[in-house]
């Protein structure tokens, strides 16, 4: 049976389940031919609900295996422009799944990365900074990573700033250490709702240990 038909689309799913598992057998078959099938399925432009499936199968199998879908990455970048949310965000988590094995192609695609952050929903945003965090633990991409994810934390919303805070303190260089107290701070004059308030103190008593 082609893999396009054990999609949840194909089955008449509304739930996960049978792209995940797609996704594992795949994986589990080290299945390089069923992926450039997924893809080449994706390009034929489908129904919207076959081409979302597919993305988010492909995802899954970013994962379980990121080095099986690595190869695709121009393919995925791609994918960001189309007008299909649910492609759009699941390329975005294949994306962060891949990042660490081609932080080149994707630092090169950050206008695009981040133009599509903009103007995308929360599962976009977050996958989209995850991938950002990705290219900062490489050297050669670190200084620049910093000021784009600096920009992020001054305009995120307040209920995805403590998240992010924690994402970057994780890998932080002590070097950006002030720079990221300083960015943090600004934030808190504006952030209202209490909990997210207590986030972010938490978050600027971890930096001030570290001072």
């Amino acid at each position: 049976m082609p893999i396009q038909e054990q999609l949840a689309f194909a089955l008449d799913r509304n739930d996960q389940e049978p792209n995940k598992r797609v996704a594992k057998q795949i994986v589990d078959a080290g299945g390089e031919k069923e992926v450039e099938e997924l893809v080449s399925f994706i390009e034929t432009r489908p129904k919207q609900r076959a081409q979302s499936d597919a993305i988010l199968a492909l995802a899954y199998v970013g994962e379980l295996s990121p080095k099986l879908l690595a190869g695709h990455v121009d393919f995925l970048i791609r994918q960001l422009t189309r007008p299909i949310n649910r492609v759009v965000f699941g390329s975005m988590i294949a994306l962060a799944h891949i990042a660490h094995l081609q932080r080149k192609k994707i630092f090169d695609a950050l206008p695009k990365i981040i133009d599509t952050m903009d103007g995308g929903t929360v599962v976009t945003r977050d996958h989209g900074f995850r991938i950002m965090i990705s290219l900062y633990r490489d050297d050669q991409f670190q200084e620049d990573m910093f000021l784009l994810i600096q920009e992020q934390l001054i305009k995120a919303p307040s209920n995805q700033l403590g998240q992010y805070a924690e994402r970057i303190i994780e890998v932080l260089n002590k070097k950006h250490l002030n720079s990221l107290i300083e960015t943090l701070e600004e934030r808190r004059n504006d952030i209202t709702n209490e909990h997210h308030v207590k986030r972010l103190n938490k978050n600027l008593k971890k930096l001030y240990k570290l001072l």
